[in-house]
């Protein structure tokens, strides 16, 4: 039976941003579209304020100016740049990977079920977070969509333990639980 991951980075546009100027590491951030025309990524901090993906920049300028929300014009060299060092060390986790967007990828983990899918998803993170300072979850199923969506719960803390989340592990009814409600 076949066994995927999503690996997918935590806010990535405004993580990238954060990077390069530590004085940003706890400030909120938000990342405007071309012609700094809307919210393209936002922050954890900006999250937990409340700004909406896609909402006008013009529209929360006075928000902004209140809570200290440094805004970046898009810089896609550097979120290319960034996507192929996470691709990189990706690939040295499974000879099989899917590359879905900037900030995702599937990895097909056939065969790797020795290692323990849970410990190989906090190792693939882990990875991540010490070379490049970048936050990722991992989500694990058997399809490619139950990948996805326990990538879902692992960002939102529903099931799974400290970013990572293996469906493959939970019963149909563990499953049904979460959803349920």
């Amino acid at each position: 039976m076949p066994v995927f991951a999503l690996v997918d980075c935590n806010n990535f546009y405004a993580s990238c941003e954060k990077l390069f100027d530590p004085t940003l590491k706890d400030k909120p951030v938000v990342v405007l579209s071309n012609n700094d025309g809307c919210v393209v990524a936002r922050s954890a901090e900006v999250k937990a304020l409340g700004i909406p993906m896609g909402v006008p920049w013009f529209k929360i300028q006075q928000e902004a100016r209140r809570y200290g929300i440094v805004a970046f014009s898009s810089n896609y060299a550097l979120y290319a740049d960034m996507s192929n060092r996470v691709v990189e060390i990706l690939s040295s986790y499974s000879p099989s990977i899917e590359v879905y967007s900037i900030d995702e990828s599937f990895l097909e983990l056939s065969g790797f079920e020795r290692y323990g899918y849970q410990d190989y998803g906090q190792s693939i993170r882990q990875q991540i977070a010490d070379w490049l300072g970048l936050a990722v979850c991992v989500g694990i199923g058997s399809t490619k969509t139950l990948a996805k969506l326990a990538n879902h719960c692992a960002k939102k803390q529903l099931a799974g333990d400290q970013g990572v989340c293996d469906f493959t592990t939970l019963r149909p009814d563990d499953l049904n639980s979460l959803f349920d409600g």
